[in-house]
Formats: structure tokens, C-alpha cells, sequence
């Protein structure tokens, strides 16, 4: 990368020096962060930390910067409510539960499951009970109790 320079930064509160621009990949390897974590930038305020891209992307350090490593966070909208995920592949089952985490009565309850906007193909689809789904951000499920009464 042209004109790079070298800062230091702290990732999970130990300091390190590294070159920026940077990418994503490097940083998790720098600090010999596990693969199924994902490097945050602190952000001051209410706000919300930013997960930084975990691969070749290209990210601009700035000196004594702070981030941390974390589990992946996805917001999914199920049912018309928001939900939080850390992981990215759903079960039929998962989502069953995030919707009712309490089961309605009755004998071997049934369900269906339809989804908009995932990160898997097809994007809109019919989740079945033997299928996962990868969600990403904004990812859409209506899940339905289809038993009858």
C-alpha cells in the first residue's frame, strides 16, 4: 500500500504497532484474534461500535486507536421485531424459538418459516425444518404457528 505509516493502536486493550492503511485480515492477525471473532472500532458516544471487515478491505488506523474483538452481531427482523444473532446461519429450529421462545400448547406444534433478503440463495424463499438460511443484516422472517385449534 502506498504512503503508509505506522500508528499505534491497542486491540483488546494491548497495544501494537501497525501500518495504515491496513486491512481487516491483517489486524486479526496481528493480534492473533480467534476466526470466529471480528475486530470492532470503539466509537465515542451512544453509538454503536463498527465492526471492521474481516478480509481484504482496505482500513484507515488512526494513532492510539482502540478496538475489540467480538462475536459477530446480525440484526434479523422476525416477526416485525428485531432481533440480535451471533452467528449467521440459522436453523429452522433457531428461528422457531427466537419467534415463540415459549412453544404454543398443543401436541408437536407446526410451523412456517418465509424469508426475505438473505445473504444465501435463494435470498426469498420457504424455510423448511431440515434447512438453514444465512442471514445478514436486515434479513425478514415471518414465522408462523400453522397448527390448527
Amino acid at each position: 500500500m502506498a504512503n503508509t505509516e505506522i500508528v499505534r493502536i491497542h486491540i483488546d486493550q494491548k497495544p501494537y504497532q501497525s501500518q495504515t492503511p491496513t486491512t481487516g485480515q491483517a489486524l486479526l492477525t496481528l493480534a492473533d484474534i480467534a476466526p470466529s471473532l471480528i475486530l470492532y472500532r470503539e466509537v465515542k458516544g451512544d453509538q454503536e461500535d463498527q465492526p471492521l471487515p474481516d478480509d481484504d478491505s482496505v482500513v484507515h488506523l488512526k494513532e492510539d486507536e482502540h478496538l475489540h474483538s467480538g462475536q459477530p452481531a446480525f440484526l434479523i427482523i422476525v416477526n416485525g421485531e428485531e432481533k440480535t444473532v451471533d452467528h449467521d446461519v440459522l436453523t429452522f429450529d433457531e428461528l422457531v424459538h427466537i419467534a415463540f421462545p415459549v412453544l404454543p400448547d398443543g401436541t408437536a406444534p407446526k410451523f412456517t418459516i418465509s424469508y426475505e433478503g438473505a445473504a444465501s440463495k435463494p435470498h426469498d424463499h420457504q424455510l423448511h425444518p431440515d434447512q438453514t438460511v444465512t442471514v445478514k443484516n436486515g434479513t425478514d422472517f415471518d414465522v408462523v404457528h400453522s397448527n390448527r385449534s
